[in-house]
């Protein structure tokens, strides 16, 4: 039979208790992340869709050295040019966004209301009901995304509009040691690239704009 059990670590240590009344109450959230699946399917999901959005930055970090039509083509209509600045920017970005995506735990994929319990050191927006996941830009070593109810019925990867595989490189973006991007302009859609043409300078540096350019599959 199949172990469906969910388990969850609340010590790392086993001791025998000496002390009288020295017990300690451990209350546990059983909350799932998603309402819609087990923890243990998220935490697998999650893992599905890391590995997915790994092997599309590797993609394009071969795909930059290349430098050919198609990837100048890519990148001029995702972010707007396609001239040498641009590509340096990408050169730079890329091997990071791939290093914290390989070291992406689902331990780090939390619904939003537990920030205060992660200590974040940015307040995170309430659910407005359409958004699907944040992250506090400065706190680099957690690595903490948020995710909100909208982010579990998003199909986990359709790389044609918005997906889990995409929300994920999308925030992973926003991380100040990566490309510290921001969210100029939102939106996994055909209008994406055309703000792009006509705000190039904002779009190198907005996340869904890098995120379309990394795994968006036309």
């Amino acid at each position: 039979m199949a172990d469906t059990t969910e388990w969850q670590t609340v010590h790392d240590t086993a001791c025998t208790n000496t002390n009288p009344n020295s017990c300690v109450d451990v209350v546990i959230n059983t909350t799932p992340i998603c309402s819609n699946m087990s923890n243990k399917e998220f935490r697998e999901s999650i893992v599905k869709s890391r590995e997915e959005a790994v092997g599309l930055i590797q993609a394009r970090i071969s795909a930059l050295t290349r430098w050919d039509a198609s990837e100048r083509a890519r990148t001029k209509k995702w972010l707007g040019r396609s001239d040498d600045t641009t590509r340096s920017i990408l050169q730079v970005g890329l091997p990071r966004l791939l290093q914290v995506m390989k070291e992406l735990k689902p331990e780090n994929v939390i619904r939003w209301d537990q920030q205060k319990q992660r200590n974040i050191t940015c307040t995170i927006f309430p659910d407005n009901g359409a958004t699907d996941a944040a992250v506090c830009k400065p706190d680099t070593a957690k690595r903490i995304i948020a995710i909100y109810p909208h982010f579990c019925t998003s199909p986990r990867s359709q790389l044609w509009h918005g997906c889990q595989v995409l929300t994920l490189i999308h925030e992973c973006t926003h991380f100040t040691d990566v490309f510290n991007s921001n969210d100029e302009m939102y939106g996994v859609t055909v209008g994406l690239p055309f703000w792009a043409q006509d705000n190039p300078d904002k779009a190198i540096k907005n996340a869904d704009s890098l995120a379309c350019y990394v795994g968006f599959n036309d």
